[in-house]
Parts: structure tokens; C-alpha cells; sequence
């Protein structure tokens, strides 16, 4: 990062339902860095949403607390991140980080850390204002994926041909099809842009769909309907 972009302000939303938590958040985030500009923040998931898709409010950094009462933050994130790919999540709650773990990973965060963790929660949200995933080594797996990683594997994954149950996304499809071209996993995941942990998500989901029992019999199913 140049010398502009290490200096650049960090817009920063803020949602939590508990108005005096949304206060001390905003006032400890302002706190945390020179750089860090509380933009906006909200008391309803459905509004953080609203604003993190609006090109005139959106914000580099989503900060949202895991548990509210008219959306949870999982699903916050999964609806911005399903259209987007350019506003970093880190979820932030008061609870046992490991019990919202995979399913942060699942709705495509940056990070997940506890609201005390104030040194924690500014390195997830310098890395997240960057699109880049943060995990610890003594986080359990499955891993944080980069912004545009998660968008990739969650637009995919809304993806409806309207050829009814089992029908491959265009991922899942082009998986399949560069298996079959001999790739290995590595040149896959360079040609499609992602990491091969995500290449491995495309071939499961695919084999998963067709009812497969392996990668060959995957191929040797979309050969016989004419998939590629």
C-alpha cells in the first residue's frame, strides 16, 4: 500500500440494537485510529443492509454486532455480500466468539472478534476496510475468506438456473469442466481468481447436486447430460 492509500480515511458503519452499545462502539472505533470515520451507525440489521448497499452510504467496513433482534448479524452479511464485494463485515459480539465462528465464515465476514478485543477489533478493521479476511492461529477452522473470495462463492451459490433441483452453478459447472480439461486444483483456483479452498467449496457443492460419489463420476454424469 502506497504512502495515500496507508493515510486514507476509513468509513466505517455501525450496527448494533442496543443503542448504548451502538454509542460506546462508535466513541471506542473513533478512538482506535486516526483514520477511522464513523460514517453512520443504526440500531436495525434491515437499515445496515439498506445503507451498505446505497452507492451514496455505503461504508468500507460494516461493523456488526452478531446478535440483534430484527436480523442477526450472519444474515446482514450474507445479504450485502451476496451483491457486494467492496464493503468489508467484522462481526463483533459479547458472547463466546467460537459459537458464531463457522457461521460468520459461512455469510462471507471478514473477521469476528470480541467487543473487548479493541486491539483485535482495529487490525480486522484496517484488514477488512482492504477486503482482506483476518484469522488467528487459534481460531478453529473453517477460515475467513477475502471480500471478494466470499462474494465469488455466495453469488455463485444464489445463482437459480430454473432447471429445478440439482442444476449446477456456472462455478460448479466450470469446476467440473476444467477437471475434466486435467487442471489440477492449483491452476483452477488461478484461472477462476479464488483460493482452492473455495475451488474445493464449487467441486462439493457440484458432486453434492448430482449425487455423485466422486469427482470422476461427477464428470462422467454432466458428460452423459450434456452439462460442458
Amino acid at each position: 500500500m502506497d504512502e495515500a492509500g496507508a493515510n486514507a480515511r476509513i468509513r466505517i458503519g455501525i450496527v448494533d440494537n442496543d443503542p448504548y452499545a451502538v454509542a460506546v462502539l462508535s466513541t471506542m472505533i473513533a478512538r482506535m485510529d486516526a483514520r477511522f470515520d464513523v460514517a453512520w451507525t443504526c440500531e436495525l440489521g434491515a437499515v445496515a443492509i439498506s445503507r451498505c448497499l446505497s452507492r451514496t452510504q455505503r461504508p468500507d467496513v460494516l461493523v456488526t454486532d452478531m446478535s440483534m433482534n430484527d436480523v442477526p448479524g450472519t444474515e446482514v452479511c450474507r445479504a450485502i455480500r451476496v451483491k457486494r464485494a467492496d464493503v468489508g463485515v467484522v462481526g463483533v459480539t459479547s458472547y463466546a466468539v467460537a459459537s458464531f465462528h463457522d457461521e460468520a465464515v459461512r455469510c462471507g465476514m471478514q473477521a469476528l472478534v470480541g467487543k473487548t478485543d479493541l486491539a483485535g477489533m482495529a487490525a480486522a478493521i484496517r484488514r477488512a476496510a482492504r477486503g482482506l479476511a483476518t484469522n488467528n492461529d487459534s481460531e478453529p477452522q473453517p477460515l475467513f475468506l477475502d471480500a471478494a473470495e466470499a462474494h465469488t462463492l455466495l453469488e455463485d451459490a444464489s445463482y437459480d438456473t430454473g432447471g429445478g433441483r440439482g442444476a449446477l452453478s456456472p462455478k460448479e459447472r466450470d469446476v467440473l469442466r476444467l477437471y475434466a480439461d486435467g487442471l489440477t486444483t492449483r491452476e483452477i483456483a488461478d484461472r477462476l481468481g479464488v483460493g482452492t479452498p473455495t475451488v474445493a467449496t464449487f467441486e462439493r457443492r457440484a458432486l453434492a447436486k448430482l449425487g455423485a460419489r466422486s469427482r470422476a463420476h461427477a464428470i462422467s454424469i454432466c458428460v452423459r447430460r450434456h452439462v460442458f
